[in-house]
């Protein structure tokens, strides 16, 4: 399992645990012991609140879609009552720019089809996906951001002083930097292409740029 060492010095495992520990000590709080049940902090103390924002955080930055959880051409096969099931970690589904691109959508936990207004689906569907990670399985970079980003949100809305968020935001955005170096290296992007690609693995980041297409068949 991999680390991360921010600027307090401490070195810590990839989990959920960890990032409101990072929230803490960015107010200059004693972080909690390992071991500790996140799930059993009172509500509204500031490791709460941390856990909180932590989640929060997972979600904004992960639905963006990433070189790390997003996956292309995934299957999707119907059931034997013809219903086609969302696994549960599905952020984002993107039907390419195919006809289906506007016709399937996801409502609750099965894809619909807006064109025949029905859940009943015989055929297989194939779609790019974004996914939710867990703690444990995101990358150096995308944990650091994350962890950086939540600990700067989570001193704004505690403490609220400028001057003391100044370091915090300059530890996150050169977090954010990295990870969008990884992003670029790894989609393999440049300029000299003759078409945009559009799909979702053109990204947050780097809408506006040309894919590469002489090395990925994506």
């Amino acid at each position: 399992m991999s680390s991360v060492i921010f600027q307090s010095g401490a070195v810590w495992a990839n989990s959920e645990l960890s990032m409101v520990n990072e929230c803490l000590l960015a107010i200059g709080e004693a972080p909690y012991i390992d071991g500790t049940i996140v799930e059993s902090l009172p509500v509204g103390t500031d490791g709460e609140i941390a856990k909180r924002i932590v989640r929060s955080t997972m979600l904004e930055v992960q639905q963006k879609g990433w070189y790390f959880n997003t996956e292309y051409d995934f299957k999707l096969y119907p059931d034997v009552n013809d219903f086609v099931a969302v696994p549960p970690n599905v952020l984002r589904l993107d039907f390419g720019n195919s006809g289906n691109k506007h016709r399937y959508i996801i409502q609750g936990s099965s894809i619909y089809d807006r064109k025949d207004q029905t859940f009943k689906i015989k055929e297989t569907l194939t779609a790019d996906v974004v996914w939710l990670e867990d703690y444990s399985d995101l990358s150096i970079e995308a944990y650091a951001y994350i962890t950086l980003r939540s600990a700067r949100k989570f001193q704004q809305r505690a403490i609220g002083s400028g001057e003391i968020d100044q370091f915090t935001i300059r530890d996150e955005a050169d977090a954010l930097t990295d990870l969008q170096r990884v992003q670029m290296q790894t989609q393999d992007y440049k300029l000299q292409n003759h078409r945009v690609n559009t799909r979702i693995h053109n990204g947050y980041l780097v809408r506006g740029l040309y894919g590469n297409t002489d090395r990925r068949n994506f």
